[in-house]
């Protein structure tokens, strides 16, 4: 789930396409444009772990003179003619002002991408609290609003053991071990390994590289504080051959590894599921919004993570005798 709004642009604008049929006895004309109402569409995450927060604005558009993916080419299509975004801390009442920025360039594709436009702040935002975002058109007075709970601080407990500072293979299993924090629902946990490439024919040809496991994907809280998952160990091993280059020529040295675990709210996790790939025959998806006035998402998620954690010398060794890791020339 790092979150990043900026890189999803395909949930950054919804279609809005009323279509009302009129006829009369004595005419052939038919309308099928209605009239057209202003909509607001917001997408945010609030990450109380991040110092910086991006929240995406657009409107639906319906236009009567043009289909709707030539109207998608437009930037005056997609963005609000006036924007005010706020974001209030309802526990203290302060009012947070947010300022627009340009986003990283879009890929091309079926909206415009001559400008991407986030609405940011870096002022801090507070865990396990309540948050409350306005976005108005001043010219309009439309209004779109929405409240989320903001999740709490992860302590992760394992693999690293109260976050020691090793790393072990000697144990049959991979243990993902945390103390969930305060209204977060399900987590994602990705293992980082990061190591050093070496090319045997020019040792000065070193290159630093890191691979990520997948290692658990909406894994439920439920009634339990302490969320435990155990993945065998040969699921790591896995994980290594599957994402190093083997070959003769080539050593790889793990510098450290680490983990990170994001927790969503319910918010997050209901809108998750909603928009899952249907495998039924019935391939209609129901639409998710918790905006007021409009339509979108305002959620939460906390990224915690434990990096530069050593691995032992003892799982160095194991690694360069094991069958499917042993290819990968691991040194010291």
């Amino acid at each position: 789930m790092k979150h990043q709004l900026h890189n999803a642009r395909t949930l950054a604008i919804l279609f809005l396409l009323s279509i009302a049929m009129v006829f009369s006895a004595c005419e052939n004309e038919v309308y099928i444009n209605a009239d057209y109402k202003e909509t607001v569409v917001i997408y945010a995450l609030l990450d109380p772990q991040d110092s910086i927060q991006y929240i995406k604005v657009n409107k639906a558009y319906l236009n009567e003179n043009i289909g709707a993916l030539e109207a998608a080419k437009i930037s005056d299509s997609l963005y609000l003619d006036s924007t005010r975004v706020e974001l209030k801390r309802l526990l203290t009442g302060e009012i947070i002002v947010c300022s627009a920025e340009e986003g990283p360039t879009k890929d091309s594709g079926i909206f415009a991408n001559n400008k991407n436009i986030l609405w940011v702040t870096r002022e801090k935002i507070y865990p396990n609290e309540e948050y409350e975002i306005t976005v108005t058109n001043p010219l309009t007075n439309t209004k779109a609003v929405s409240t989320t709970k903001t999740v709490g601080t992860t302590k992760i407990r394992s693999p690293f053991i109260d976050q020691t500072n090793i790393f072990s293979v000697g144990p049959e299993f991979v243990t993902i071990s945390y103390v969930a924090a305060p209204n977060a629902f399900a987590y994602d946990a990705r293992f980082h390994v990061y190591y050093e490439e070496i090319n045997t024919a020019d040792t000065n040809a070193k290159n630093e590289k890191m691979a990520t496991w997948r290692v658990v994907s909406n894994f439920l809280v439920g009634n339990n504080s302490v969320p435990m998952r155990q993945i065998p160990r040969l699921s790591f091993l896995q994980f290594l051959q599957s994402s190093i280059t083997a070959a003769p020529s080539l050593k790889h040295r793990i510098k450290w590894v680490g983990i990170t675990l994001y927790g969503g709210n319910q918010t997050l996790v209901d809108y998750i599921s909603v928009n899952e790939p249907s495998i039924g025959i019935v391939q209609k998806q129901a639409e998710f919004t918790n905006i007021n006035g409009g339509y979108g998402l305002f959620a939460s998620r906390s990224t915690n993570k434990v990096w530069y954690v050593p691995m032992d010398p003892a799982s160095i060794t194991y690694l360069q005798k094991h069958e499917l890791t042993k290819a990968l020339n691991f040194v010291r």
